[in-house]
């Protein structure tokens, strides 16, 4: 191919691929709407502000009880994609909370689940327990972390370890070194954000006498992905759940 009519095809592919990059964009920061996977019927949806925010923060409870687990997604923001293992949770007698992201930094994002841990003690949970994906995951750490125990009753990381996200690399090595609620981290073997190695050695940092790190073998599965994809949730999915009748007897 002659280098004019590379550069001609270059020229017409940049409006596609700006497309796609705003596309990809646009996916990691505006909120999956609840509405699309939970009926009304099913859920109880809520809005609750943190302190000082100027927007508030929208969700769904599904289920009702002492025992609340409280999700907090990737960068995706697609709370949906909780739902399987949400359902499964409600109807065994647990609150559910699903919530969305109002913005991307750490500390709104932080402020905002302490906010919805706060609404669903407010519903009657008496022990709380915090699972995340990618970012949800550290999010979820260093609120365990900073809450501590009797606050938080568990804390499970699926796919996340060192920095909060790759955009927003804010060591998690403080928190980790202060957690001591009971936790579980979950990886993917062939994960690259965060690698093994990092997983490794982050686990090895949290001081909580209760602590199980699962390795899935042979996935690059990620975050919620770890409860989705048939081979990794075979694996993901029961150390999730018997973590959670642990910690929320």
């Amino acid at each position: 191919m002659q280098v004019g009519a590379a550069a001609a095809i270059v020229r017409a592919m940049k409006p596609i691929l700006l497309l796609a990059c705003v596309a990809f964009v646009s996916s990691a920061a505006h909120a999956q709407p609840l509405d699309s996977c939970v009926p009304a019927s099913e859920g109880t949806a809520f809005t609750v502000s943190a302190p000082g925010a100027t927007e508030p923060v929208s969700g769904v409870v599904l289920g009702r009880g002492e025992r609340a687990v409280v999700f907090s997604n990737t960068a995706y923001n697609a709370p949906c994609d909780w739902l399987p293992v949400a359902r499964e949770l409600a109807a065994a007698g647990h609150q559910v909370a699903l919530w969305s992201y109002r913005h991307g930094d750490l500390q709104g994002q932080l402020a905002d689940l302490n906010a919805v841990v706060a609404h669903v003690r407010a519903a009657g949970a008496r022990r709380v327990a915090l699972v995340g994906g990618s970012r949800g995951g550290c999010l979820s750490m260093i609120a365990a972390s900073e809450a501590g125990p009797p606050a938080i009753a568990g804390v499970a990381i699926l796919s996340c370890a060192a920095v909060f996200n790759r955009r927003d690399p804010t060591a998690t090595a403080p928190w980790a070194a202060k957690l001591r609620v009971p936790v579980l981290h979950v990886t993917g073997e062939n994960d690259t954000t965060p690698p093994l190695a990092e997983a490794k050695a982050e686990f090895a940092l949290f001081p909580a006498a209760d602590k199980r790190l699962v390795v899935v073998p042979a996935t690059a599965a990620h975050g919620d992905q770890l409860l989705a994809v048939p081979a990794a949730a075979a694996i993901a999915r029961p150390a999730l759940l018997e973590f959670l009748a642990r910690v929320l007897p």
